[in-house]
């Protein structure tokens, strides 16, 4: 038999290539697989799993865990800066992730330029928010909060004042 580099190069090998192994089970005895065969051996299959991390922070960690069929446990660390993850999957054994943005503890910030008693806040952070309101020269104001529904609320006061309105 050649020495295996003196054989030529086979640039793009297909599944009905063969290949010649020494079979472990049966005395050592040399046998031949296809690349097909091969492919089904060594094609591992993962299970990916989350656990608790501080995922609902901006730019916020997600720690995961990544086994495969053999029970082999990795631990990888998938980061963010935003508010969700977009995954595809557009060449075959390959996903892609894409982190547009993961989950955030929203908050909003309004700014009442023009003087008023009362201020409508349309936030649209799907909650009801805590409120912290200031004036222009950053004392604090108090005033009663009516909450419309989980995506506005107004803001009424015994005098008129500009200012922002903190909420989360």
């Amino acid at each position: 038999m050649a020495v295996i580099y003196s054989y030529p190069v086979k640039v793009n090998p297909t599944g009905d290539d063969r290949m010649i192994i020494s079979d472990m089970g049966d005395s050592k005895r040399t046998k031949q697989v296809s690349l097909t065969d091969l492919k089904t051996l060594v094609n591992t299959t993962y299970t990916l799993t989350a656990t608790d991390a501080n995922s609902g922070t901006q730019g916020g960690e997600v720690d995961l865990k990544l086994t495969d069929s053999d029970g082999v446990v990795n631990n990888i660390k998938l980061k963010g800066k935003g508010n969700f993850i977009d995954v595809s999957q557009t060449i075959p054994n390959q996903v892609d992730f894409n982190v547009v943005n993961i989950p955030t503890d929203a908050n909003f910030i309004f700014t009442q330029s023009i003087p008023s008693t009362t201020w409508t806040i349309t936030h649209n952070l799907d909650k009801f928010c805590s409120v912290e309101v200031v004036s222009d020269s950053n004392v604090i104001k108090y005033g009663n909060v009516t909450y419309n529904n989980t995506n506005s609320l107004t803001i009424t006061f015994s005098a008129a004042f500009s200012g922002k309105a903190y909420l989360n």
